[in-house]
């Protein structure tokens, strides 16, 4: 039995709880998830969600020059809390729905601002995919071990919403080209390439 105590993050104790949250949600999840209280508002997991989203866009943003920062930085913090909300949202549904599992949007929305972790690593191009996947694996994760879904149910509800959205994203597609086809646009020859 490990004598590790688990910290959960608190945005009245940013310095003192961040570091230790990061560390215990990317090094021991399963245990780690399991002991999290639950969560009874929005304020600490969007405090740690935009510190997650913060740090990549500023470390992206220091490379590419200060101007896009006025860009990059808003942008980021709106579409990432927009998207980890409605992401927090279909998690708690389908559980719900399909699993019989009692997930609230804000107990959903903390398991996600803390699978975020990984995230902070997106900045760097070849771990973004490792990150992002890590990312998905933390939900799991936290689904499992705090919310008491079962593994191959919290797996499917993943999955389920990588298959819809693919699908979505091709009938877009499709019907982009069609509409394009109908108003008589082409798309541009593809040059020859010899080799």
């Amino acid at each position: 039995m490990s004598n590790v105590t688990n910290t959960y993050f608190s945005s009245n104790r940013i310095g003192e709880t961040l570091p230790a949250a990061f560390k215990q949600a990317l090094t021991n999840p399963a245990s780690w998830f399991a002991a999290m209280p639950e969560a009874t508002s929005y304020k600490d997991s969007l405090v740690l969600l935009a510190i997650y989203i913060t740090i990549p866009a500023l470390v992206s943003s220091a490379l590419t020059g200060f101007i896009t920062v006025i860009i990059i930085l808003p942008l980021s913090l709106v579409l990432g809390l927009i998207a980890t909300w409605m992401w927090a949202w279909y998690l708690a549904w389908a559980s719900r729905m399909f699993c019989k599992a009692r997930l609230t949007t804000v107990d959903a929305f903390q398991i996600c601002a803390a699978g975020a972790a990984p995230m902070v690593f997106s900045c760097i191009p070849f771990l973004m995919p490792v990150a992002t996947l890590w990312n998905l694996y933390l939900n799991w994760q936290g689904m499992v071990s705090h919310a008491k879904v079962g593994g191959g149910c919290a797996l499917l509800i993943i999955l389920a919403a990588f298959v819809i959205l693919g699908g979505s994203l091709l009938l877009l597609g499709a019907l982009l080209l069609q509409l394009a086809h109908q108003s008589g646009l082409s798309l541009p020859p593809m040059p020859m390439q010899s080799f």
